[in-house]
């Protein structure tokens, strides 16, 4: 568990093995054992925010498979897999405040049923829902306590305290863990490589905040982040502690 906790972004069955001295399917196995045991067991409250993306890369040409289809009724236009994210933006950007949980998880479509079937076992009814402009996370906003949304077909990313940059943010961590580490993860074990990104995600602390120059020249606040040690995540998964802040 600690040299999986100490990495930024997670360790490999190949590098687990080579550390442990066993083969590399048993490593393999015990990643999976210890990326279990790091699952968040609880429903995320508070600021809540909601964001999809597609895993996997381009499908490999085969004749025998029909091609997918072009938004035609019935026909997905797509053959990766559809991955449902949903992060707790943290109350305060105090200094020592931790970051809010994170979980993704593969879902059958991007349609109202699945998405909600996605948040009623993942989101508190009285949480603040953020989105995008998504049909399915329009819809789904009317089952919680508030919900906003940001139209980015309109060039519009934040709207006072309304965004879902957090969510976007934990998407890109996915997209680096994967292609930087693993390089390839199966829909079947995605939700255990998500537990355990997850899991990192939540284990960083506020630091401060730094005035950063966007790219036409604008000046923003952005919050700094600090990682928690890895003896104290330890602590955190297997004794059941509180974050120390």
């Amino acid at each position: 568990m600690w040299l999986m906790l100490q990495s930024d972004k997670g360790l490999s069955s190949v590098r687990l093995a080579e550390a442990l001295g066993v083969s590399q399917p048993t490593a393999w196995r015990m990643g999976h054992a210890l990326r279990l045991m790091a699952a968040r067991e609880h429903m995320l409250d508070g600021t809540v925010e909601i964001d999809h993306f597609y895993l996997g890369g381009r499908a490999r040409i085969n004749p025998d498979d029909p091609p997918p289809g072009r938004g035609r009724k019935g026909l997905p236009n797509t053959q990766k897999t559809p991955v449902m994210v949903i992060v707790q933006r943290p109350d305060d950007v105090t200094p020592g405040t931790p970051a809010g949980d994170a979980c993704a998880a593969v879902v059958t479509g991007l349609s109202l049923r699945a998405a909600a079937r996605a948040a009623e076992a993942q989101i508190d009814p009285d949480a603040y829902l953020m989105s995008d402009e998504a049909t399915a996370f329009i819809a789904l906003g009317e089952n919680y306590a508030r919900y906003d949304t940001v139209k980015h077909s309109s060039r519009e990313y934040v709207r006072d305290a309304v965004h879902v940059n957090s969510v976007e943010g934990f998407n890109s961590r996915v997209r680096r863990t994967i292609a930087g580490v693993f390089h390839h993860i199966s829909p079947q074990h995605a939700d255990l490589y998500f537990h355990e990104i997850g899991f990192r995600w939540s284990q960083r602390i506020v630091t401060g905040q730094a005035v950063r120059k966007t790219r036409n020249g604008r000046e923003r606040m952005r919050t700094l982040w600090s990682r928690v040690g890895s003896g104290k995540k330890l602590g955190v998964r297997l004794r059941g502690r509180a974050l120390p802040v």
